[in-house]
């Protein structure tokens, strides 16, 4: 996570800025005693060897606690076994170290641990084995603890533990001000997508044969003119129009034939009755 760094220097530069010296002086020093190296993950797990090379139980029960309170208590539950496993291999690869110093201190150091750490190991059936070590002459010869004596072990801890903190950072949210340039870098890669759109847009207009405007006037000028009339009796037969006017002409003969119309009739009928 180089931009914390880059981040720091710039907020750095900023209170410098605005001269404010005192901000400047305690924001120094709390990057000096900052337990989390910028969120450097080989600066971490180098800090966590260096507690396990020195047989510095106190500060490597500590330095874990940090990282579980500020990083991986805020994990999903699913990954907590993943994490306790990884914290007790690195308890084991302390004692493994611890096993391997002077004759001295060995046996102390190993009693030492043992005596802090019985009420959280003695219930786990992994450990069982582990509280024989003190009394074990040469462990790396042992069956029960001579995996963990051997080169390969001690760096897959290495690795396990480099691989987890580095996808624990990532996978962190940020604050806003450590996003600007993804930001910055977003705003320019939709800027080019748009301005090659538009490359694309003015290529099309250039190259058709017809542009889009004038395919629109066309359109215009067939919707602006006169609309062609339609006779609604345009589809009845004009032979059935002549048989028609054929019937009623003969219809009108007949009743002029049998003395006018029924209705005239009854019309003159009525009128000499009134009189």
């Amino acid at each position: 996570m180089a931009h914390i760094q880059f981040t720091d220097e710039l907020v750095r530069e900023y209170l410098l800025f605005r001269g404010f010296t005192n901000t400047v002086k305690a924001f120094d020093n709390d990057l000096k005693a900052d337990k989390d190296k910028g969120f450097r993950v080989d600066k971490i797990v180098e800090q966590i060897l260096q507690y396990i090379n020195t047989s510095d139980l106190n500060g490597l029960k500590e330095y874990w606690s940090h990282l579980d309170s500020l990083v991986f208590s805020k994990l999903e539950i699913h990954f907590q076994p993943a994490i306790r496993k990884l914290e007790y291999s690195l308890y084991k690869y302390y004692l493994v170290v611890a096993a391997q110093g002077p004759s001295g201190s060995r046996s102390e150091r190993i009693s030492d641990f043992f005596s802090k750490l019985m009420p959280e190991l003695q219930g786990q059936s992994e450990w069982k084995e582990w509280f024989m070590l003190p009394y074990v002459q040469k462990p790396e010869e042992n069956p029960s603890f001579s995996l963990y004596f051997t080169r390969n072990w001690q760096d897959t801890v290495i690795v396990s533990l480099h691989n987890l903190l580095a996808t624990v950072f990532q996978c962190m949210p940020q604050p806003t001000l450590t996003n600007y340039e993804s930001d910055a870098a977003l705003v320019k890669r939709l800027q080019d997508e748009l301005n090659a759109i538009k490359g694309k847009v003015q290529t099309t207009e250039k190259t058709s044969p017809i542009g889009h405007q004038s395919r629109l006037a066309q359109y215009s000028e067939k919707l602006s003119g006169p609309l062609p009339l339609i006779d609604d009796f345009c589809a009845v037969p004009s032979e059935n129009l002549d048989s028609g006017v054929r019937e009623a002409k003969g219809l009108k003969n007949l009743i002029r034939q049998m003395g006018g119309s029924p209705v005239m009739g009854r019309k003159s009928a009525r009128s000499h009755s009134h009189n």
